[in-house]
């Protein structure tokens, strides 16, 4: 049996492996807008936090940041989180598109390609979901911040 014939066609290989590059440069992407929207909440924390230290504030704007900074800091977590998961899903999809490369060596690899590959976006769903949580908790902070400005606001049609 020639060599070629032990691995296989390599451009059944190379096609193969594909995929996970694929999802690994859309998972990058995602990665990308997830530490953007991690930059912009602690950004936005700082910023209420250097407001509720000013001593000219009053004690019901003091009480408003108080409540943006915990949902502010929930949003946080998940957007920290999800950081982390598309990391683990970026390392899944790395991981099953060099199993797909060495599996042409070893036939026992490709056992567990699909399992990894799996795994992966699974952690890129999980992901979504946390981000999709992180929106909603974006929706109460803006609540918070219009709520003490609608309240002294009236309505003017013109």
């Amino acid at each position: 049996m020639s060599p070629l014939d032990q691995i296989g066609d390599p451009l059944r290989i190379v096609t193969t492996a594909v995929t996970p590059v694929v999802m690994v440069s859309a998972t990058a992407i995602l990665v990308s807008g997830v530490n953007a929207r991690y930059l912009a909440v602690s950004d936005r924390i700082r910023t209420l936090a250097h407001e509720y230290r000013a001593s000219d504030i009053t004690t019901e704007r003091r009480t408003n940041i108080q409540q943006q900074i915990l949902v502010f800091h929930r949003r946080l977590q998940l957007v920290s989180w999800a950081s982390r998961i598309l990391y683990v899903a970026l390392c899944c999809f790395i991981a099953v598109a060099l199993l797909i490369c060495l599996s042409t060596w070893r036939q026992m690899l490709t056992i567990v390609t699909l399992p990894i590959f799996g795994l992966g976006v699974t952690m890129v769903g999980t992901a979504v979901i946390l981000q999709l949580l992180e929106v909603q908790a974006s929706l109460k902070t803006i609540a918070l911040e219009a709520e003490e400005i609608m309240r002294d606001a009236k309505f003017n049609p013109s």
